[in-house]
């Protein structure tokens, strides 16, 4: 089950319960039968087997288990109706999820056709709703049955019940959306249109915004053009936004900052020529818009995108001429140096960092304006340039994050210069004040002539357990515990959440049971003890992530580096999973698994279920499109769902960086950035970064995976501390 081989579990399962099982037994069997069913996507089966199971000879426990499951089962099936009667057998045993099974309940109820049972069950739990989030959840299930109900009232009580605590503006935008629909479905007509116009001046940046414009439009309500353009162009609509927007401009003098409004969608349409019409406009007509400034940076960002590098170099140093200490000039020098570094104009880009620098020395900006003059110099050949911008870094903000990268920089410049003996003692210092960081790291790299291409293919291996004693002794001298005090609080066990969620957690309820232990950690979080026990309790669920989470949160309340705590501590933190998979991948590409494990933690935190924003899936978080590439190459079955399964996530993450580093000619720096950032963004930052790894880190134009690239290389310092050495 744990590395994703669900048909083989399901078969081994089957195979248990042909003889004779403890009744403790017996129930793990059958509930793991019916998950592996599940996981394997043969609901069919899945309902047929667990039907089969001799519930009275089950520990409860286990019978509410293979209830929840045969809903789960059944549901998916097709067979609500049944889902909806397993669940009322689980929730008769005890279960601790109460509230999570009536919301599944009433889901199959409703799927059934049976309304009024399922706005009961949702009333029913209620009072079982743990926290302000699932009592929402509850109440919005239950107003949308009850719409379906034609119950109005009792809809509208129960959005009003949500806006009386929900907090998150665009979530109370939706639920003033849903309740404003309400009314209008109950001929309320005043009171819903009402409803909606009030929803667009308070929130017109969200959706729901967006759609109540839509309905008020069409039920001819007048909307303010000017407002009607932002909420078209804050969906997107920029069609519509503009003609607002011409429309207002037309009609009201006082219309400058609808200037910046307009060139914007416009500029989003690909009509530059109207974008800079309307910035012409406001910069000429309207000095005392609100925009009026911000509008010479997007004129400049408008001749950008056409490739006209010399006109927006042109506009910007006219305003810096014009306007030299206005409030707005740091930011444009920060902004247009940034835009010009992106597109290539290297040498205007370190113009206008040294200007920020050198007339706004207070401004937040000027350390990074230093250090960035000091990289471009750096980057064009010219160490004279860049020494002077990092030692002027060094001496104005000594205090400043970037001080430390002009210290590991000047090591650099040193070592060009044939200065080997300064360039070892700027990046002592780095290693000195930035151990184990990404900067310190990479010192001690140069220090020792490392590179990433030189960790070890093996790994030293010891028993899970090994130095536990050790690591417990020093947490009691840590904490200043004496005498026999347990290390693991017996109350936590005892904890509502920690129960409901090992329920979960036994069912495969894993979304449920993640978000219930996260709670409990997080309640618990001033109390070592209580997050070692988590730790250690959460690793022996297989619940990885969560065991890590806690592991860490340990470590850093009582500030403890990874690797100068005990070994065993250290080791719950950066733990090595899927050892089998991850060693034969790494074998199959000449990958240092070491590399894969800090890949790994980064991408996934060891969570097979993880999804991200991007939708990418699974440990190494893979996207969907380049999945099916990848299957193809290897020429395997594929299915998007098998991306949660950590030995196809682990091979197809590995292959991939494999890849990625082939296409770079061996080069893990830029492979590691084209895994996160792209190969052709990778490709592009290499092709300026003159064959230097740090010159590439600098190059990295997403914040995200400069981030990636640091943490990586973090967790790789600790995994070498930790496992480098030879195979047991």
């Amino acid at each position: 089950m744990r590395v994703g081989a669900f048909e083989e579990a399901a078969a081994a399962y089957a195979a248990a319960l042909q003889g004779a099982l403890p009744p403790e037994a017996a129930g793990e069997a059958w509930v793991g039968w019916g998950r592996a069913l599940l996981a394997a996507e043969q609901p069919a089966e899945a309902a047929r087997v667990l039907a089969q199971a001799p519930m009275e000879e089950l520990p409860p426990e286990w019978a509410r288990g293979v209830w929840t499951l045969r809903g789960d089962a059944q549901r998916a099936a097709g067979d609500p109706a049944g889902a909806a009667e397993a669940y009322r057998h689980a929730l008769a045993l005890g279960s601790p999820l109460t509230a999570e099974l009536r919301m599944r309940r009433a889901l199959a109820l409703q799927e059934a056709g049976r309304l009024e049972a399922a706005a009961a069950e949702l009333r029913a739990a209620l009072p079982a709703a743990r926290n302000p989030s699932q009592e929402a959840a509850i109440r919005e299930r239950l107003a949308e049955t009850l719409e379906a109900l034609q119950a109005y009232p009792a809809a509208l009580e129960q959005y009003e019940a949500i806006l009386a605590f929900a907090r998150n503006r665009a979530y109370r935008a939706y639920i003033e959306w849903r309740a404003a629909q309400v009314l209008l479905a109950a001929g309320q007509t005043a009171e819903g249109y009402a409803r909606l116009q009030q929803l667009i001046r308070e929130a017109p940046d969200t959706l729901a915004a967006y759609n109540a414009l839509v309905r008020l439009v069409e039920a001819g309500i007048p909307v303010p053009d000017d407002l009607r353009g932002r909420i078209d162009a804050a969906a997107g609509q920029c069609l519509p936004a503009v003609q607002a927007f011409e429309r207002w401009i037309a009609a009201h003098p006082d219309h400058g900052d609808i200037h910046y409004e307009a060139a914007r969608c416009y500029r989003d349409l690909g009509n530059l020529k109207a974008a800079h019409a309307h910035l012409d406009a406001l910069i000429r007509d309207h000095p005392e818009a609100s925009r009026w400034a911000e509008g010479w940076l997007e004129k400049g960002r408008l001749w950008l995108r056409s490739g006209a590098v010399e006109a927006a170099v042109a506009l910007w140093r006219q305003f810096l001429a014009r306007f030299p200490t206005h409030p707005f000039t740091p930011r444009l020098l920060y902004e247009a140096a940034r835009l010009l570094e992106r597109n290539g104009a290297e040498e205007a880009a370190e113009e206008f960092y040294r200007l920020l620098a050198e007339r706004f020395p207070a401004d937040p900006r000027a350390p990074e304006a230093r250090h960035r003059q000091g990289v471009l110099a750096y980057g064009r050949g010219d160490l004279d340039a860049a020494a002077a911008a990092w030692e002027a870094l060094r001496s104005q903000h000594p205090e400043a994050p970037e001080a430390l990268a002009a210290r590991f920089w000047l090591g650099k410049v040193a070592l060009a210069r044939g200065d080997r003996v300064r360039a070892e003692a700027e990046w002592q210092a780095v290693v000195a004040q930035a151990s184990g960081r990404f900067l310190g790291e990479r010192a001690r790299m140069l220090l020792q002539g490392e590179d990433l291409t030189d960790l070890p293919e093996t790994l030293d291996l010891l028993d899970p357990e090994a130095g536990r004693a050790e690591a417990e002794e020093w947490l009691r001298a840590r904490l200043g515990i004496t005498g026999t005090h347990p290390l693991s609080p017996s109350a936590l066990w005892e904890d509502p959440l920690w129960q409901a969620g090992a329920e979960a957690w036994r069912v495969g309820w894993v979304e449920e049971a993640r978000g219930l232990w996260t709670v409990l950690r997080q309640r618990v979080e001033g109390d070592p003890l209580a997050l070692y026990a988590l730790a250690l309790a959460f690793r022996e669920q297989g619940a990885d992530a969560l065991a890590v989470q806690a592991a860490a949160r340990l470590l850093a309340r009582l500030r403890v580096d990874p690797r100068e705590a005990p070994p065993f501590l250290a080791r719950l933190a950066y733990p090595v999973p899927y050892l089998d998979q991850v060693l034969e991948e790494a074998r199959r590409h000449r990958l240092p698994p070491l590399l894969l494990y800090a890949v790994m933690r980064q991408e996934s935190l060891f969570d097979p279920h993880a999804v991200s924003s991007a939708r990418a899936r699974g440990l190494m978080q893979i996207i969907p499109p380049t999945a099916r590439e990848i299957a193809e190459a290897l020429g395997q079955p594929y299915q998007e769902s098998w991306l949660h399964r950590p030995a196809v996530s682990i091979a197809f993450g590995a292959y991939y960086l494999a890849r990625q580093r082939d296409r770079f000619g061996g080069n893990l720096w830029v492979a590691l950035a084209a895994y996160n950032g792209g190969p052709g963004n990778a490709a592009r930052w290499w092709a300026t970064a003159r064959g230097d790894p740090d010159l590439f880190y600098e190059r990295i134009t997403l914040e995200e995976t400069r981030r990636y690239l640091e943490r990586v290389v973090e967790h790789l310092a600790v995994y070498r501390t930790l496992y480098a050495g030879r195979a047991e």
